[in-house]
């Protein structure tokens, strides 16, 4: 079996010099004994020395120093007794995901590795400069999970977006991983990496999608909305509701624009990726000066090792609040940055987690802002809540969780969702607490009436279960006759 020794040099997003073995392994057939994928290592020297080849680039380099770094805290943490000892990465075709549990082929026989993170990624150079760094996210968080994957719900009837609400622990995994690809926009001095997060390049009168007649269509047709990771991510714009608003799942759940006098509830912040994003990236760049390359790198080993604690401290499962166990670990691990990650979380969150009065205020300054009303420069009311919010934070970390209910999964099955590129037609489903307008919309017979009495009465005390819903939402029996839970 070769073993590759990567050894990293200084590039403008690379860790310092580190050295992680890199495996490359492709699927074979499956083999009775091993109900996991099963792999067999490349051996061929000219193959690997091509892969290694693509691994020359920016986002790889930091990539495999955020792996070694991950690595080695959970190497301290286990004391020896589990070894993290490679990064397996399986070539797939099509492949752009990450994995843990696997079985290895030799010709001494079968190795099971029903514990190790790996990455499935497309044999083709360009994967190694735009879905590995995301999905090394993902690996990252499976290491310091202890070689287990996030736990995630199943509440949203189509895949996960950087816009849409999904549930907590997609959110938690995809955010981390998103933030990654806004750091790789804002530092990358690659041209090939930049094409993909900023428009800098207007063409026109040209038939490709690259002209600016298709430029919003483009963007959603990656899915991944590569633009949209850099710039609504950096401006932390999936902190608000969708501005659409009429019945319309995809429109609600996938388009970016933003209603911003809308403060989303703590509930659905905890479900959006593009709002973790914003928290780990914001975190990283706080400061009165612009954060460097090398402070960024400080701050985000110190996240790993947060993150790390994390999983140590809470019994973790797809309700968990991720982002507010993370706020919590971060500030006893480092009780001198405590109250800049309060600050973070707080005034990212514009205080929803710690005030019910929180959205309401907010939307109150913003709608004197659209009057030109320049007393919203100073305003009082907002300098005296984020003060109280501060210190009530920083006094008893339990009021984070205060405003928190459950998820609580609904399926309209009359009504359905069809995504083209799968293929597939999935019935309408959500959850309660935190489904937005215009997906309410879409229950057959539901009025503007029971819509509005539907978020007042989350917005005062989240649902507990089915039952307190059907209670105290306000819906008749015609429409909830269309639920089921």
């Amino acid at each position: 079996n070769i073993i590759l020794l990567v050894s990293l040099t200084t590039l403008c997003l690379a860790q310092p010099p580190v050295d992680v073995r890199i495996r490359f392994m492709e699927r074979v057939s499956s083999i009775a004994g091993c109900e996991m994928e099963v792999y067999e290592l490349v051996t061929d020297t000219s193959r690997i020395r091509k892969y290694t080849k693509w691994m020359e680039n920016e986002p790889a380099h930091w990539a495999i120093g955020l792996y070694g770094e991950a690595s080695r805290i959970m190497n301290a943490n286990r004391k020896g007794t589990v070894e993290i000892t490679a990064y397996w990465v399986a070539l797939v075709p099509g492949g752009n995901e990450a994995a843990v549990g696997f079985c290895l082929r030799d010709s001494l026989g079968m190795k099971s590795f029903p514990h190790a993170p790996y990455i499935k990624l497309a044999p083709e150079d360009w994967a190694f400069s735009t879905t590995f760094l995301h999905e090394t996210g993902h690996v990252v968080l499976s290491i310091l999970n202890g070689g287990k994957e996030i736990p995630k719900g199943n509440l949203s009837c189509i895949p996960h977006s950087t816009a849409a609400l999904t549930d907590r622990g997609t959110a938690f995994d995809e955010g981390f991983a998103i933030h990654l690809e806004t750091l790789a926009a804002r530092f990358s001095l690659d041209p090939v990496v930049r094409e993909r997060y900023y428009h800098e390049r207007y063409l026109f009168g040209i038939p490709s999608i690259q002209s600016e007649y298709h430029r919003q269509v483009a963007d959603l047709l990656t899915f991944a909305q590569t633009r949209t990771r850099y710039s609504d991510v950096a401006e932390n714009n999936f902190a608000f509701g969708a501005a659409f608003k009429g019945p319309d799942y995809l429109r609600v759940q996938l388009e970016k624009s933003r209603d911003f006098s809308l403060a989303r509830s703590a509930n659905q912040l905890l479900q959006s990726e593009g709002f973790y994003a914003s928290f780990f990236y914001s975190f990283l760049m706080r400061g009165k000066t612009i954060a460097d390359v090398d402070t960024v790198r400080e701050r985000q080993n110190k996240t790993l090792r947060a993150l790390a604690s994390v999983f140590e401290l809470y019994a973790v499962s797809a309700e968990s609040p991720f982002l507010v166990n993370f706020v919590e670990s971060y500030a006893k691990l480092y009780p001198g940055d405590a109250p800049d990650v309060m600050d973070v979380f707080l005034e990212l969150s514009h205080g929803v987690f710690v005030d019910p009065q929180a959205a309401a205020l907010w939307r109150d300054h913003y709608l004197g802002s659209l009057s030109l009303d320049m007393a919203e420069r100073n305003n009082r009311k907002i300098a005296d809540a984020l003060s109280r919010w501060r210190n009530s934070g920083l006094k008893d970390m339990k009021i984070l969780s205060s405003l928190l209910g459950p998820q609580i999964r609904c399926v309209v099955p009359v009504d359905s969702v069809k995504l083209v590129a799968s293929g597939e037609t999935a019935p309408v489903s959500f959850d309660v607490n935190t489904v937005e307008e215009g997906i309410m919309r879409m229950i057959p017979q539901i009025t503007d009436r029971e819509v509005h009495r539907w978020l007042v009465e989350r917005g005062t005390i989240p649902f507990r279960d089915a039952a307190d819903f059907r209670n105290r939402s306000g819906l008749g029996g015609a429409v909830l006759n269309y639920l089921t839970f």
